[in-house]
């Protein structure tokens, strides 16, 4: 198998360093989007589907917890693999080392079906959707709401497009800078909240009581809140630019897990014990869907105001530096695979001047603008959905859609961890351990993940058997790629550094 320079065209090698890599998974994964829209939406779900446990949602941060380790486990594969490979194709190149081309496309295809979405559904329509809620209740008119938010998605896109284009080293130096104040304002404030409420810290949020000591309850809760700890794997389709990627990469997985941990679970410690286990069956209700906001509205005494105004700049510039950083990482598989032949050559154009896969992107923006007002003017007009309903519903829809996908890419990945390190690596005990056992608990979790989702009927389940039928498109052009163009299979993944 031929790798490295000589076969294929690159991108350019030894941009990035690791700081680059930290803030590119970080800022992918949105801290402050997260803590806002997926600490209120779990409190919402246990609200709203286990009702017998009305203090559940104190119990927040322990299911934050135990989501964090669950994608821990998911997230060695790719430590392994980044250690040993670095493409800009990123888990696709994985899997197809691990278990052959066909399943290095199916992880392709997969791949880049789930940056899409998350990039329409959580980066774009997330930032409208938030700004169109909570815009009306700062005394913010929203002219002609029914229309105003395609153009803002058009300029929206035009922006995050534009940072792309202009390379990913401005872009990453951008996201970098506002990353960091975003990871340290909602540290520095959570300890704010947790000193000022000092004498309700405790340890019962990170206890299963508040959840009626329910294993299945909790389970569930756990398998949706998955999500929120998306962005560890960030930094791989980067490999390809970051300087000395085999050490960097790695060691930006493992400092992801450590900031979003910190960050996440610290935050929704804080606001679950400065709002207060006597009224925590209103937390993320209708009447107050974003109870963070809340908090900060009043918390801190005279300077309440400005930590508001804040955290709402903090929370929507959030949105979009997760969408620069999911379009960084969609074109790079894009134009990885266009190099390697599965995709048409004209997909592989760069900028001469700061290698950027211009062609790419431009596919991405308008795949991306047909996705966003197409399925938000769907649900509104169609659906007879209030502006901003639609937009949070949209939202919502395509997040779920895609969930399974990324499961798929994982599931792939864990399963090819033994396959490739077999054929490089005489198997001791403890070499099954680490590369067999635990990536099948990894996959044996994600699979509970995707029944779970439909057993307890969590949210918009119609979008999950809308997935398994992307999932069956994707496997069927698999296979017909693989019967009539497998020529074009045949140097899929090849290419590392």
């Amino acid at each position: 198998m031929e790798t490295g320079s000589d076969k294929f065209k690159h991108l350019i090698v030894n941009q990035l360093g690791l700081r680059h890599a930290i803030s590119q998974a970080v800022a992918l994964n949105a801290p402050a989007g997260t803590i806002v829209l997926y600490v209120a939406g779990t409190a919402s779900i246990i609200t709203s589907t286990f009702i017998t446990h009305p203090f559940g949602s104190y119990a927040i941060p322990l299911i934050l917890l135990l989501s964090l380790v669950v994608y821990a486990l998911m997230s060695y594969s790719m430590y392994e693999f980044s250690r040993k490979l670095s493409s800009a194709g990123g888990y696709y190149t994985f899997v197809s080392r691990g278990l052959g081309n066909s399943a290095g496309f199916v992880t392709a295809l997969s791949y880049i079906t789930y940056e899409i979405l998350s990039f329409t559904g959580f980066g774009i329509l997330g930032f409208l959707g938030f700004a169109y809620a909570i815009f009306p209740s700062l005394g913010i008119a929203i002219p002609d709401p029914e229309f105003l938010w395609m153009p803002v998605a058009f300029v929206f896109i035009g922006l995050v497009s534009l940072l792309i284009y202009l390379g990913i080293k401005p872009s990453l130096r951008f996201v970098s800078y506002t990353v960091f104040i975003e990871v340290a304002f909602l540290i520095f404030t959570s300890v704010a909240l947790i000193v000022m409420h000092h004498t309700s810290v405790n340890l019962e949020p990170f206890t299963p009581t508040p959840m009626g000591n329910d294993p299945y309850a909790i389970f569930a809760m756990m398998i949706y809140a998955i999500g929120a700890f998306v962005g560890i794997g960030g930094s791989i389709p980067i490999a390809e630019e970051t300087k000395k990627p085999k050490r960097n990469v790695p060691l930006a997985i493992l400092v992801t897990i450590a900031v979003l941990g910190i960050t996440i679970i610290l935050a929704s410690y804080a606001q679950v014990v400065s709002w207060g286990l006597n009224r925590i069956d209103l937390f993320g209700s209708s009447s107050d869907p974003y109870p963070l906001l809340t908090i900060y509205h009043s918390a801190f005494g005279p300077l309440s105001i400005i930590l508001f105004w804040a955290i709402i700049i903090i929370v929507l510039n959030s949105f979009f530096t997760a969408t620069v950083s999911l379009g960084t990482n969609a074109t790079r598989v894009i134009f990885s695979m266009a190099r390697e032949g599965a995709l048409p050559s004209f997909l592989s154009e760069m900028n001469r001047n700061n290698g950027t896969p211009t062609m790419a992107m431009i596919v991405l923006t308008a795949i991306s603008i047909a996705i966003v007002i197409g399925v938000g003017a769907g649900f509104e007009f169609f659906g007879h959905f209030s502006p901003v309903n639609a937009l949070l519903t949209s939202s919502v829809f395509l997040l779920i859609l895609e969930s399974p996908i990324t499961y798929i890419v994982h599931i792939l990945t864990n399963t090819s961890l033994y396959s490739y390190m077999k054929k490089r690596t005489k198997m001791k005990a403890k070499d099954l351990f680490k590369y067999l056992v635990i990536p099948s608990v990894s996959t044996v979790t994600l699979i509970a993940a995707i029944v779970a989702g439909i057993y307890f009927n969590l949210f918009l389940v119609d979008a999950i058997y809308a997935s398994f039928a992307l999932i069956a498109i994707i496997i069927i052009s698999t296979l017909v790629m693989r019967a009539k163009f497998k020529e074009k299979l045949e140097y899929l993944g090849d290419f590392s550094l």
